[in-house]
C-alpha cells in the first residue's frame, strides 16, 4: 500500500513547481508545499523579490538554497506582488513549521484569474508528488 504525501490542504491549488496558491477576493496567497521543503532541508537561504515587482510565468521570482540543491521559484500566472513575507529571508522557521499558514511567501494580484484554472487540485498534486519527488518524500 502506498503511503500518503504529507499534508496537502484541499482549499488551494498547486503548481508542478511545488507551490501552493490560495485565491482570495483581493489577492492570491502563494507558498511552498511541505513535500518540496522536505526534499530541500536543511535550508541555507531564501531569496524573494520586492513588493510591486511584476511576475512573469516563465521567469523565476526567487530561489531556495538547500544543502544539496538550489530550487527556482516560478509564479503560477502573470501578476504584481502586493506583499512579500520578508521575515522568511532571515528566519525560515515559519516556512518549515507552517508552510500552509504562517510560512506563506507572497501575496500577489493575478492579472487573469482564469490562468489559475489550469493548476492542480489537491488529489492531482498528491499523485504528482509521488511521481516527481519519489517515495522517500511520502509518509508511510
Amino acid at each position: 500500500m502506498r503511503g500518503l504525501v504529507p499534508m496537502i490542504p484541499d482549499d488551494r491549488v498547486y503548481t508542478k513547481n511545488h507551490e501552493w496558491i490560495r485565491p482570495d477576493t483581493a489577492f492570491v496567497e502563494l507558498g511552498l508545499t511541505e513535500p518540496i521543503l522536505r526534499k530541500l532541508r536543511p535550508l541555507i537561504s531564501i531569496e524573494l523579490p520586492d513588493a510591486d515587482d511584476e511576475l512573469m510565468v516563465e521567469l523565476p521570482f526567487g530561489e531556495l538554497e538547500g544543502v544539496a540543491e538550489t530550487y527556482q521559484l516560478y509564479p503560477p500566472a502573470e501578476a504584481r506582488i502586493i506583499e512579500v513575507h520578508d521575515e522568511l529571508v532571515w528566519d525560515q522557521k515559519k516556512l518549515l513549521t507552517d508552510p500552509y499558514g504562517a510560512g506563506w511567501l507572497l501575496k500577489i494580484r493575478v492579472y487573469d484569474p482564469r490562468a489559475l484554472d489550469r493548476l492542480l487540485k489537491a488529489e492531482s498534486y498528491r499523485e504528482f508528488c509521488i511521481e516527481d519527488l519519489g517515495e522517500e518524500f511520502v509518509d508511510e
